[in-house]
């Protein structure tokens, strides 16, 4: 369906008839706590109240490399937003065992060495805590298919559906936000949406870039002024963030 037609109620409306027909086919089944508390992410969410009322978890990861299909995850750093305010004291953050060698090139960008994750669980066991820790909160992430992939790759593996939750994506609240209108789909200036291009522009301080939590953190401060930027314009309620920067159903 066009982009247009996309609005927040729309996205949700489809989201929730998924999500119906996913707990019909798993009805009767003996589910994991987890499993069970995820296919209810959807029920709580009032699009017409203010985004800030609900509750965000900002997520990022930090991989071997860019391809989602070959690469691995190697550290996963993530903070709550509660009330439009950042929970510095409610953090997730923990370093992952890629069971594959880690590219000089992912090095230089990460700084995470073979040392460094060498007892470190696999990432489908941190992503089963991170699971409890996300609860039935909305997840935002910066360019958030990325993230949503390997979160997806650990939800269908163990537990047969992918991930529930409402996913914001701060990439594309830039694109629709900051950006002049593309009929084409081209964005030239597309790198305007790059964390640190709206870190900066956001006057954001990033003092642990590369890392998971503090480009997790960045992000979340990144959020805030976004909300803050839709409530200045009477536009702060969630179906308007959800309009402007869900993913697709």
């Amino acid at each position: 369906m066009a982009e247009g037609f996309q609005t927040g109620g729309w996205k949700l409306s489809l989201a929730r008839t998924r999500n119906r027909w996913l707990r019909f086919r798993l009805r009767g089944r003996n589910l994991d706590p987890r499993a069970l508390v995820n296919l209810g992410a959807l029920d709580h969410l009032r699009l017409d109240e203010p985004a800030r009322s609900h509750r965000f978890v900002v997520l990022d990861l930090e991989t071997t490399g860019l391809d989602p299909e070959r690469d691995r995850v190697v550290s996963v750093g993530a903070f709550r937003v509660v009330g439009g305010r950042v929970r510095l004291g409610e953090v997730f953050s923990e370093l992952c065992n890629p069971g594959r060698d880690i590219p000089v090139e992912s090095i230089k960008v990460h700084a995470i060495v073979p040392d460094m994750i060498h007892q470190a669980r696999p990432a489908w066991e941190v992503f089963l805590d991170f699971l409890g820790f996300l609860g039935q909160d909305i997840l935002v992430a910066h360019y958030a298919p990325f993230d949503v992939y390997f979160m997806n790759r650990v939800m269908k593996g163990q537990f047969g559906f992918p991930m529930q939750n409402l996913v914001l994506d701060t990439v594309e609240l830039c694109r629709t936000m900051l950006l002049k209108p593309d009929p084409y789909g081209v964005y030239l200036d597309f790198k305007k949406c790059g964390l640190d291009a709206l870190a900066e522009l956001f006057a954001v301080e990033v003092p642990e870039r590369h890392t998971a939590l503090g480009d997790a953190l960045a992000t979340a401060l990144i959020l805030q002024r976004f909300m803050q930027k839709l409530e200045s314009q009477g536009r702060g309620s969630l179906r308007e963030m959800i309009k402007l920067g869900g993913m697709a159903a």
